[in-house]
C-alpha cells in the first residue's frame, strides 16, 4: 500500500488490554489480575512528504519518475511490527525485555501490572540493517561498510555504507500498567469476557530520510554522439553512521552513503531548469538513496531550525559516471548547502557540463567497472575529475 501526500507524520494506537479473573458468570469488574494482555493495535497512516521534503520539491523534481518501473517515490507501507517491551528496574533503568513480532495490524504482549515498561516499536521488515543493544542505555541501527569507491575526496578513515531499509518506529516511555479499574475503560470482548482497556497514542516517524539526486549534463553531444550514457553509482559523503533509536539521535559517526542498484536511466533532449533559474536543454538521470540523515541530530527536529545544525565537515556528492567507451569516471561537487536546507531528506541536483570531459579521457581505451578508490592521498594522482558548475 503506498503512503501519499494527504497527511500529516502518522500515528500508532497502542491499546492496553487487562484480563481480570471472572467466573463465566461475572459481567462486573472486581480487580485487574496480577498478569494481564497488552493487545496492540498499530495503524500506519501517511507521511506528508511536502513536510519533510519542502513545499517545492515537485518543482524542484525534474526526472520523469516513472512509478510503473521504479516503485514508489517516497515511503511505502512496512509488513510488520516488531515490538520490546522492556520491564524498569528499582533503578528506573530498562532490564530484561520481551520481543513480539506482529502484523501491521496488531498483536498482543502479556505485562505485569504495578510495574513500569518501556516500549519500542520498529518495523521488522528491513533487510539491510544491522541492530546492536545493550539493553540498557542504546538500542543502534547501521548497515555493512561496502568497499566500493565513493567517487569523492573523502578521508581514507571514512568507510562506505550501503543504504539502509526505510526504517519507522517510536519509543513509548514510562508506561505503567496499574492494578487500579478506575484508570481504564471496561469492554466486554467476543467471548463475553470482559477487559479492562488502556489507550495510548504514539507517533510512528521515520529514522531513515530519503534523498532524491538528479544529474543535469550540459553539452552531452558531440560529433561521434553522447559522451555520457549513465552512471556507476552516485555517493554522499559526510553522512551519519547510524542512529540510536530510543532516543532518536544520529551518530556522530560520518560514513559515504553509497547507491548503485538506484540509478535510473538517463532521460535525452529535456527541457530543464538549471538551479539558477536557466532553462535549458540537456539530458538528465537520477537516483533515490535512503541515508540516516547529518552526524548528531534528529533530522525531524531540524525540519524548521536549519540554522542550528552543525557539519562536521563538507558534504560532497559523487558520482561514478559512465562514458560511451566504458570508462568510469568520477566527479564530485559540494552539496553541504543543499543538504543542510533538507535536513529530512529531499531534492538534490548536481550539474554536469559533458564538454569539460577531455577528449582523451572519452576516446581512450575502455576500462573494467568500479572506479578508483578515492581517497585523499591518492586524489591528487587523477588527472581532472573534479567538475564544478
Amino acid at each position: 500500500m503506498k503512503l501519499s501526500s494527504r497527511h500529516i507524520i502518522p500515528l500508532m494506537l497502542v491499546c492496553v488490554m487487562l484480563t481480570g479473573l471472572f467466573s463465566s458468570c461475572q459481567r462486573k469488574p472486581l480487580y485487574l489480575a496480577q498478569r494481564g494482555t497488552l493487545d496492540i493495535n498499530v495503524s500506519v497512516y501517511d507521511i506528508q512528504l511536502e513536510l519533510l521534503w519542502g513545499v517545492s520539491w515537485k518543482t524542484d523534481w525534474q526526472y520523469l519518475w516513472d512509478e510503473s518501473l521504479y516503485g514508489y517515490i517516497g515511503y511505502t507501507e512496512p509488513s510488520g511490527v516488531r515490538a520490546n517491551v522492556y520491564t524498569i528496574n528499582e533503578d528506573y533503568h530498562r532490564s530484561k525485555y520481551t520481543t513480539r513480532n506482529f502484523s501491521t495490524n496488531g498483536g498482543r504482549v502479556s505485562l505485569t501490572t504495578n510495574n513500569t515498561y518501556d516500549m519500542m516499536f520498529h518495523n521488522n521488515d528491513t533487510e539491510y540493517i544491522l541492530y546492536a543493544t545493550d539493553d540498557s542505555t542504546y538500542y543502534y541501527a547501521t548497515t555493512r561498510s561496502n568497499t566500493r569507491s565513493s567517487y569523492t575526496r573523502s578521508h581514507s578513515t571514512i568507510t562506505n555504507h550501503n543504504q539502509p531499509d526505510q526504517l519507522f518506529g517510536t519509543y513509548i516511555h514510562d508506561l505503567y500498567v496499574s492494578d487500579d479499574p478506575d484508570e481504564y475503560t471496561v469492554e466486554e470482548d467476543e467471548d463475553g469476557y470482559l477487559v479492562y482497556v488502556y489507550n495510548v497514542d504514539a507517533e510512528l516517524t521515520p529514522y531513515t530520510m530519503i534523498y532524491l539526486f538528479q544529474v543535469m549534463i550540459l553539452n552531452n553531444y558531440d560529433e561521434v554522439g553522447q559522451r555520457i550514457t549513465g552512471a556507476e553509482g552516485i555517493t554522499a559523503s559526510g553522512m551519519a553512521g547510524g542512529v540510536d533509536l530510543f532516543n532518536r539521535l544520529n551518530d556522530s559517526t560520518r560514513i559515504v552513503a553509497i547507491t548503485q542498484e538506484d540509478i535510473k536511466p538517463i532521460q535525452d533532449n529535456r527541457e530543464l531548469t538549471l538551479p539558477d533559474g536557466q532553462k535549458v536543454v540537456g539530458d538528465i538521470f537520477a537516483a533515490r538513496m535512503m541515508t540516516w540523515g547529518l552526524p548528531g541530530i534528529n533530522p525531524l527536529d531540524h525540519i524548521n531550525n536549519k540554522e542550528n545544525i552543525q557539519l562536521y565537515d563538507s558534504i560532497y556528492g559523487g558520482i561514478g559516471l559512465q562514458l560511451r567507451n566504458g570508462t568510469i569516471y568520477p566527479v564530485q561537487q559540494n552539496i553541504s548547502e543543499q543538504i543542510l536546507e533538507h535536513p529530512a531528506g529531499g531534492v538534490i541536483t548536481l550539474v554536469i557540463d559533458a564538454a569539460a570531459i577531455p577528449d582523451s579521457i572519452i576516446g581512450g581505451k575502455p576500462q573494467p567497472g568500479g572506479g578508483f578508490d578515492a581517497s585523499v592521498d591518492g586524489w591528487d594522482n587523477e588527472i581532472n575529475t573534479d567538475i564544478i558548475i
